[in-house]
């Protein structure tokens, strides 16, 4: 885990630095406590980038700032790629530099503070263990790509401007950079770049057969020095995309083949336009697609703005009822019905026994411990090991059981919840049941259950589960059951 740490304050566990394992963690910042935060600032600080003339906003600006470009024989294309950008970069020389633009733009100082609190109050889980992210910004954040383009176009300007050859062009996409540099002054230029920051490090790629791909952009030498261009896609790329038999409305279907035939002809030259149409049609056929056919756009007829309407898309049905609507001047968007996915439970990092609410700890002796908390089950599991080390028999009925009992084993190791709750009533009702539901060596100091109950309870009652196979003890219970059987002797 590159640049991370354990979380002490978490888990109460010294720092373990994981700079050797080659992971990068993105975490997704969704529902977390700065994420709206982050939205705010991200939409705050967006006026501080993109003022330079290096800055490419996407395929389209960059195809227009190389379409007079002619190079000299000497000169070559080259490509240069930040490594691992948003994990590498240094937050509180991030956090300055935004300062500084704050300042010089007259914005309040205040947002620089509050960009802080984003970038180090996050934290993730990865193999049940809590870790702050020492470096880098939070690939999931919203504010992350805002922060890396505002750092990059400072790292940029110290770089040409203390450059050993300028590049006759510079344009750069967030970590991706394009450049025309003298053939001799690539790797001076690269040795330059990577001495600049200790964080912050470039690979490169040379043209090959007189051809570079940057973005989505396929650059060609032509024999006369200047440059050509077309789409570029991956060696990986399938061309497979929305299925024309799929069940979705016909605008959203017709959409695939707009935007394909919209990338050709603004990134293509009149030398490949007529291949990539070619291309893409033979793929809207594959996928079952239409051609669209190019309408000229007359005049609108005037309408009335209504509040639109959102339908399930049902062939035959809400089609219909789109088209009705659409006669009201009133417009219809159509969603997809839910895919099998959406009915299945997300996979995600689930942290057990970090929730409060009612468990359960089980005695070799086929009785139970029935128990509730309204902080993480397993910090209340922690203090019951230290009262059976500690011999505290009057705080805890678990260390009262083991005294009574010194070869029976409590299965710290298999805690189970009964209920998750958070609410104080509730829980203590809860525990009050299952205390009823369960053999159990509880003391008689909980809330009781009204005896109309009884019927009820005995109704649900589970049955006593047999005797478990013995297991390995964990280390902390056959401590504590070694050291009760000492004192007893």
């Amino acid at each position: 885990m590159k640049d991370c740490a354990k979380a002490p304050k978490l888990y109460g566990l010294p720092k373990i630095h994981k700079n050797n394992i080659p992971l990068r963690p993105i975490v997704s910042q969704l529902d977390s406590p700065t994420y709206r935060l982050a939205q705010h600032l991200a939409k705050t600080l967006n006026n501080l980038r993109g003022n330079t003339p290096y800055h490419v906003k996407d395929s389209f600006d960059f195809i227009s700032a190389i379409e007079n470009l002619t190079l000299a024989e000497d000169e070559v294309l080259v490509s240069f790629d930040v490594q691992s950008l948003f994990t590498s970069l240094p937050v509180e020389d991030c956090i300055e530099i935004v300062k500084r633009k704050l300042i010089d733009n007259n914005m309040p100082e205040e947002y620089a503070d509050l960009l802080k609190h984003c970038l180090t109050s996050g934290y993730f889980v990865w193999d049940y263990g809590f870790y702050d992210q020492i470096n880098g910004v939070a690939m999931g954040s919203p504010v992350s790509p805002v922060v890396a383009d505002i750092f990059m176009e400072d790292f940029e300007q110290k770089a040409l401007d203390t450059a050993p050859a300028k590049p006759k062009m510079y344009k750069r996409y967030v970590d991706d950079t394009f450049a025309v540099l003298p053939n001799d002054k690539v790797s001076a230029f690269l040795d330059h770049l990577n001495s600049i920051s200790s964080n912050i490090k470039f690979t490169m790629e040379l043209e090959a057969n007189n051809k570079l791909a940057f973005l989505d952009v396929l650059i060609l030498r032509n024999p006369d020095n200047t440059l050509g261009h077309t789409v570029y896609r991956k060696p990986t790329h399938t061309d497979k995309y929305l299925n024309g038999s799929s069940h979705h409305h016909p605008s959203q279907l017709a959409t695939v083949g707009k935007s394909l035939f919209q990338r050709a002809r603004k990134i293509c030259d009149e030398n490949h336009i007529a291949g990539e149409l070619q291309h893409v049609k033979r793929v809207l056929q594959r996928n079952q697609l239409k051609t669209p056919h190019q309408r000229h756009k007359g005049p609108k007829p005037p309408s009335v703005e209504r509040c639109p309407a959102t339908l399930p898309y049902i062939k035959g049905v809400t089609d219909r009822i789109g088209h009705i609507l659409r006669r009201a001047s009133i417009k219809t968007y159509f969603k997809p019905q839910k895919k099998i996915t959406q009915f299945l439970r997300p996979v995600k990092c689930n942290i057990p026994l970090q929730d409060a609410g009612v468990y359960k700890l089980d005695c070799e002796c086929g009785l139970s411990y029935i128990g509730q908390t309204k902080r993480s089950i397993k910090t209340r599991v922690k203090e019951h090991i230290a009262d059976m080390k500690h011999t505290r028999s009057t705080k805890s009925a678990i260390s009262e059981h083991t005294l009574d009992k010194p070869n029976h084993y409590i299965r710290f190791d298999n805690p189970q919840i009964l209920a998750k709750e958070n609410r104080f009533i509730p829980r203590m009702m809860r525990e009050a049941i299952e205390i009823k539901k369960h053999p159990n060596f509880n003391r008689e100091d909980g809330w009781q259950v009204p005896p109309v109950w009884d019927p009820i309870i005995k109704t649900i009652k589970t049955q006593t589960q047999q005797k478990p196979a013995a297991r390995p003890q964990d280390t902390v219970s056959s401590f504590c059951v070694q050291r009760n059987t000492n004192q007893l002797d």
